[in-house]
């Protein structure tokens, strides 16, 4: 939509595309006088939101980024560790910057630049990648699997999510490999969805929040106490 910073308005109507009325804003804000680290993504995503950012002036601007900045941080922390954590309950690594990619994706996943995580494509009968299947972005991967791990904001886009869990059944099967997703404490839309794209033996679910990973297929441990 558009982000107002006084009276001046940034997207919208305005003819340019999201990525140059970025640049007008990072261009009005340092003329302003005002650094906020690193912005463009944040001012890019609210540039495209569904709803209007006002902002009373550039001052106020920087302060409500700087703000979504940190927040990022923290949740980018708390992805990092639940995925380190996922990595360990199956003997994986990261897709991002965790080591040589496993040897059945040669030839059939890209790495994205900046660190981002890897895209994988489906493997047809001749050896070739599928482009007719979506590809699916990689957490954590293995020599035997392909794991993607989520919070209980997945359930937030629960549609989005069930869409990339099929997907990810869909590249699994054509390199003979498992699927395994992670729905975090509290993300039960998630599990549920998982459950029924890729079955309660490859979905992973936490009891508490940063707690250990248990398959769906397991039994919960009980809440009652030994005397």
């Amino acid at each position: 939509m558009t982000i107002t910073v006084g009276t001046t308005v940034f997207g919208g109507p305005n003819p340019t595309t999201p990525g140059q009325q970025v640049k007008l804003l990072v261009d009005a804000l340092t003329a302003a006088g005002i650094a906020v680290g690193s912005y463009g993504n944040i001012l890019a995503r609210w540039i495209k939101d569904v709803v209007d950012h006002p902002f009373a002036d550039y001052a106020d601007l920087a302060a409500n980024v700087s703000k979504a900045e940190a927040v990022g941080a923290q949740r980018n922390a708390v992805g990092d560790r639940r995925e380190a954590d996922a990595c360990k309950a199956v003997n994986a690594r990261l897709g991002r910057g965790g080591g040589p990619a496993p040897a059945w994706a040669a030839g059939f996943y890209d790495l994205p630049p900046g660190g981002q995580d890897p895209t994988v494509w489906a493997r047809q009968a001749d050896g070739s990648r599928d482009r007719r299947a979506a590809p699916v972005k990689v957490d954590i991967w293995s020599e035997d699997l392909i794991g993607i791990v989520g919070g209980g904001a997945k359930d937030g886009r629960i549609n989005d999510f069930a869409r990339v869990c099929e997907e990810l059944r869909i590249v699994c099967a054509s390199h003979g490999i498992r699927p395994v997703v992670f729905a975090g404490f509290g993300a039960n839309d998630s599990r549920d969805r998982a459950v029924a794209a890729v079955g309660p033996q490859n979905t992973y679910v936490q009891d508490a929040d940063g707690g250990p990973w248990r398959l769906m297929s397991d039994p919960a441990p009980s809440s009652s106490t030994q005397p």
